[in-house]
C-alpha cells in the first residue's frame, strides 16, 4: 500500500477551494512542503489542480468572453510555467522554500489592497509578460495567486472574468508544469497513481466546500483562512532557517 499520508492535506486544500472559489495550490503546496522536498509538493498538486479548475470552468459562464479578453495570459502562462519548471528541477529547490513563504505573505497584504483610482488599460505584449511571469513563479512556487490579485485590482476586472481568467490560467500553468516535469523525465509513474489515489476523497472535499459557501459567512471564513495562511508562511521561514 502507498504511502498515503499527504492525502488529507490535499483533502483540506480542496474544501476551502470549494468554500471560497480559489485557494487548491494556495493552501496544499506550503502544507506539504512541511512534510517534503518542493519538487515532490509540488509534483503531487499538479493532477488534482488540473481537474479541479476544469469543473471550475465547466460550470462558469464566462470563461469564452475571458479567452477572448484576456488571452494572452493564460497563452503564455505555459509558456512561464514550462520554465520555471526546468529551473526548479536544474538548482536546489530549498531556496524555493523562502520564496513559497515570501508569496504566501505577498499574498496576504494584497489581500488587504482596496479597489481605488481608475482602471489601467494593459496592452497585448502586458498582458503577455504578465503571463509569463505568472507561469514563471507558479513553475517554481506553484502558487501566483497573489501577483493575480494585484493584477485585478491594478485593471479593475471585472469579478466574474477575472475568476475565470485565474481558472484558465490554473489549467494553463499546470499543463506547462507537466510538460516540464515530463521532458525532465520527473512525472514518475508513481506520483500518477498516487494523485489518482487521492482524486476521490479530493473530489469529495471539494463538493463538501461548495455545499459549505452557501451556508457559512464567507467573510468570517476568509479571515480564518488568512491567520492560518500567516502561521504556515512562519512555520515556512522556521524550517528554511533550521535547514541552513
Amino acid at each position: 500500500m502507498p504511502d498515503l499520508s499527504f492525502i488529507p492535506i490535499l483533502m483540506l486544500a480542496a474544501f476551502v477551494h470549494g468554500a471560497l472559489g480559489f485557494g487548491f495550490p494556495l493552501v496544499s503546496t506550503p502544507l506539504l512542503v512541511l512534510l517534503m522536498d518542493m519538487r515532490s509538493a509540488i509534483l503531487l498538486t499538479l493532477i488534482p489542480t488540473v481537474t479541479i479548475n476544469l469543473i471550475s470552468i465547466l460550470g462558469e459562464k464566462h470563461w469564452r468572453a475571458a479567452l477572448r479578453t484576456f488571452w494572452p495570459i493564460p497563452v503564455f502562462t505555459i509558456v512561464g510555467s514550462f520554465s520555471g519548471t526546468q529551473v526548479l528541477l536544474s538548482v536546489d529547490p530549498d531556496p524555493f522554500r523562502l520564496l513559497l513563504a515570501l508569496v504566501l505573505v505577498a499574498y496576504l497584504l494584497s489581500d488587504r489592497l482596496q479597489r481605488a483610482g481608475h482602471a489601467h488599460q494593459v496592452p497585448t505584449w502586458g498582458m503577455a509578460l504578465f503571463g509569463f511571469g505568472l507561469g514563471l513563479l507558479a513553475g517554481v512556487t506553484n502558487i501566483f495567486a497573489p501577483v493575480i490579485v494585484v493584477y485585478a485590482l491594478f485593471t479593475r476586472m471585472d469579478p466574474a472574468l477575472m475568476v475565470a481568467t485565474f481558472n484558465l490560467s490554473f489549467i494553463t500553468s499546470k499543463s506547462g508544469q507537466i510538460i516540464g516535469f515530463l521532458v525532465k523525465d520527473a512525472f514518475t509513474a508513481e506520483a500518477v497513481k498516487l494523485t489518482l489515489w487521492a482524486l476521490p476523497p479530493v473530489l469529495l472535499s471539494l463538493w463538501a466546500g461548495i455545499r459549505l459557501r452557501k451556508r457559512v459567512d464567507v467573510d468570517t471564513y476568509k479571515r480564518l483562512l488568512r491567520y492560518s495562511l500567516w502561521v504556515i508562511a512562519v512555520l515556512l521561514v522556521g524550517d528554511w532557517l533550521r535547514r541552513q
